[in-house]
């Protein structure tokens, strides 16, 4: 049961990364332009390699894509263990890149770290 405790908070982690994108994407746009051609050359701007800190978004998607498999592994796999170190790591390196706040909701899984360990 604590590991899909924990496998919801990583989900919630992979939300507030989301709702990053979205602000991103689709936030403060002139009503005069359409919504998704204009989302997708800011992920192209964003996401380009030639751009100056294009390593925040890259690195903001693998966050995203790490909460999503850290969440699946704790709810349906059966390496619950490995996806806690995973998280770990996620949150160190996360601390050299985001806020506090979201450091916060990227490790807020660790709070069962304990207790998904000792019930694999």
């Amino acid at each position: 049961m604590d590991s899909k405790i924990a496998g919801t908070l990583s989900l919630l982690s992979a939300a507030a990364l989301i709702a990053i994108w979205w602000v991103f994407l689709f936030s403060a746009r002139p009503d005069c332009l359409d919504s998704i051609p204009l989302a997708i050359d800011s992920a192209k701007y964003a996401l380009s390699p030639t751009e100056s800190g294009s390593w925040l978004f890259v690195f903001t998607l693998g966050s995203i894509v790490t909460c999503i498999v850290t969440s699946l592994a704790l709810l349906f796999g059966k390496k619950k263990r490995i996806a806690m170190y995973v998280i770990a790591t996620h949150s160190v390196m996360a601390l050299f890149i985001y806020t506090w706040s979201l450091v916060l909701v990227i490790a807020l899984p660790l709070v069962y770290f304990a207790k998904v360990y000792k019930n694999t």
